[in-house]
């Protein structure tokens, strides 16, 4: 009798580990799926921060997005400061495949491939690296619920979260040994992603301050990032990144997704 007990016991608990798992995986498959506008043109303010809190740079970036076919390319052209004037950066998905990532360089009036062992560098002298910049697959990392019931701060107020545990099935060329995530619960989007090393030492955080469900030119409605900062937490140093002005789904042309567009910004 002991024994049939402890058995169904231990089916229980196989069964719900099985379930919190699938569930972790939907939940980042959901969030890894939100769809994309057709078109998107933004602009953004990106500051540098000191440890204490004082602005050092602010940086005019325009940015332009597409999504064909399901296939989304994405071109990120800064306007000031001097010093990074005129870099621009091409990124475009490929189905099955890493994405290409390519930038200008005024100063070598050159433009080159960003090679993969390159991406967990930091992107363009911020606290954001070229891994940031794209949304990593669900079938890159496992995936362990840490919690249904995770609450933490955006929109100016606490929100409900699933927190979940990411750890890449490959290391190599990634900056982190594991992610703890929490992703927001009707939106779905991953409103705190706290960064670890192979130590379990904490080292950089990313937090979407501000979102909302902003609707396009075509009346269709997106979950949109308005609002992000990280944080490189051994230096206290950070990077916000806001949004000033975006307009979603008013087409524009394919030119600026070209390796041409980057050499010659037109």
């Amino acid at each position: 009798m002991k024994k049939s007990v402890f058995m169904a016991l231990a089916a229980v608990l196989v069964l719900s580990a099985d379930v919190f798992a699938d569930d972790a995986l939907s939940v980042v498959k959901k969030s890894c799926d939100l769809t994309p506008p057709d078109y998107s043109q933004t602009v953004f303010e990106a500051d540098l921060i000191d440890k204490n809190g004082n602005v050092t740079e602010r940086r005019d970036i325009r940015q332009y997005g597409n999504r064909k076919n399901d296939i989304v390319s994405t071109v990120f052209d800064i306007r000031t400061p001097a010093s990074v004037k005129d870099t621009r950066i091409l990124q475009a998905e490929k189905k099955g495949k890493s994405d290409d990532k390519w930038i200008y360089l005024p100063s070598l009036k050159t433009t080159r491939r960003i090679a993969a062992a390159e991406r967990q560098k930091s992107w363009v002298g911020t606290d954001f690296t070229y891994n940031d910049m794209t949304i990593r697959k669900a079938e890159d990392d496992t995936h362990e619920m840490l919690s249904e019931n995770a609450k933490v701060k955006s929109n100016e107020t606490e929100v409900a979260c699933w927190q979940i545990k990411s750890v890449p099935l490959v290391n190599k060329n990634v900056e982190f040994a594991y992610r703890i995530v929490f992703y927001e619960k009707v939106s779905y989007l991953p409103v705190r992603i706290e960064y670890y090393d192979k130590k379990d030492t904490l080292f950089k955080t990313q937090c979407i301050e501000k979102f909302a469900k902003v609707q396009g030119e075509t009346g269709k409605s997106y979950w949109i990032r308005q609002q992000v900062r990280t944080t490189n937490v051994e230096t206290g140093h950070s990077t916000l990144v806001k949004i000033m002005k975006q307009v979603l789904d008013k087409e524009i042309s394919d030119r600026y997704f070209t390796q041409n567009w980057l050499n010659t910004g037109k």
